[in-house]
């Protein structure tokens, strides 16, 4: 594949993915505004009949020896039907009444023209509703065989707010609706089928993608001239290496590694020999130390080392910095030899110091071995 391909490739992906996402999104923002019109609709609708149920008749409901359902003793609710029809003539909405879980009147005919007071009441309603005293706005509901929406709100008695009925506001679902149901149901698998389709691709090239992401962090923690950790990637690993020994109460030990009279060294030689002796004092180090050690080269020619989970490991600390100080004495660089260094060691053995504590007093070791004439070592605990 072209440079210019994979380049059309990374643009053009993340609009397309962009533009179906910002098109489901106005759907679904469309989809959410017809649902709020509809139940507020529905919702309306439900008020309106309860006022005009509860201004009908006194006190409570209850059920008399004939079976129907009345509000007081002068009004049959199960008999009257000129709320739910008027309603249904004026705002095409269907009403219907429940007392307790049995339908008691309601504007929904059948086919036969009959009312349909057998109609049964969801688990839903009466968990929320009769059970609870919520008003429930159902998105989907199958009435009498047919999906519609409603909104339930309780109908309590006058005596003492006890929840003894629902009343129920409904409409079927409009073929407009079902058309922008089934827009958004094709556009999310359109969407689906496209996402799979990226994930297809980035799989087919992620070794490469991999590779490539690998050496650009690489090159962004280490030191390209030693390859060991540059300034921040080594204090962000010894930072957590010492929040790990406060947790365990392990010795936690930072060198210090200052190259002696390096701009000497430059000046004489050469900054290529220079470079060189970096590399080689960066190879020392490495065979120094563990390799679970944290080396970083922190400036020009000052490197680091943090080590934790040492507790056998304390003893060789002055046999680690005599080794360091015999093989750079031992190094040779072209016509160059006889490279030295000073070293401070900062050591904590209660897991209580934190790095600028511990930098500290590698740093005041440092200074103590430079004062004594460089070319050698010297700790702080």
């Amino acid at each position: 594949m072209t440079m210019r391909t994979k380049l059309l490739l990374v643009n053009c992906i993340p609009i397309v993915i962009f533009a179906i996402i910002s098109l489901i999104l106005g759907l679904a923002q469309l989809s959410s505004n017809l649902y709020d019109k509809t139940e507020a609709h529905l919702k309306s609708t439900a008020l309106a009949a309860l006022t005009m149920y509860s201004s009908r008749g006194y006190g409570d409901y209850s059920e008399k020896a004939d079976g129907n359902i009345w509000r007081g003793l002068n009004f049959n609710v199960s008999e009257e039907t000129s709320i739910v029809d008027d309603l249904k003539n004026q705002t095409t909405v269907d009403v219907t009444i429940f007392f307790g879980d049995k339908a008691i009147m309601t504007s929904i005919i059948d086919e036969n023209g009959f009312r349909c007071t057998d109609l049964e009441i969801e688990n839903n309603i009466k968990r929320n509703t009769l059970e609870k005293g919520y008003q429930l706005w159902c998105k989907s509901i199958m009435i009498n065989g047919h999906e519609c929406q409603a909104y339930v709100i309780p109908i309590r008695q006058e005596s003492d707010n006890s929840v003894v009925g629902a009343l129920m506001a409904s409409q079927s679902i409009k073929p407009f609706d079902w058309a922008i149901s089934k827009y958004i149901f094709t556009t999310m698998i359109t969407m689906i089928v496209v996402l799979v389709m990226v994930f297809l691709f980035i799989l087919r090239h992620i070794e490469s993608f991999t590779q490539k992401f690998s050496e650009v962090t690489n090159k962004s923690e280490h030191d390209l001239l030693t390859g060991l950790y540059n300034k921040i990637s080594f204090e962000e690993a010894a930072k957590a290496g010492i929040k790990d020994c406060s947790t365990t109460k392990e010795v936690a030990i930072l060198f210090i590694l200052d190259f002696d009279d390096f701009k000497h060294v430059n000046d004489k030689y050469g900054h290529q020999i220079g470079d060189e002796a970096l590399k080689g004092f960066a190879r020392i180090l490495k065979r120094a130390f563990r390799s679970k050690d944290v080396i970083g080269r922190i400036g020009g020619d000052e490197f680091m080392v943090f080590m934790k989970e040492v507790p056998t490991f304390v003893g060789r600390v002055d046999e680690i910095a005599r080794e360091i100080l015999r093989e750079l004495d031992n190094l040779k660089v072209q016509s160059a030899t006889h490279f030295s260094c000073s070293i401070g060691i900062g050591m904590d053995f209660t897991g209580t110091c934190n790095f600028d504590e511990l930098y500290q007093r590698a740093d005041q070791a440092l200074y103590q071995a430079k004062s004594n004439g460089k070319a050698c070592f010297c700790k702080k605990y």
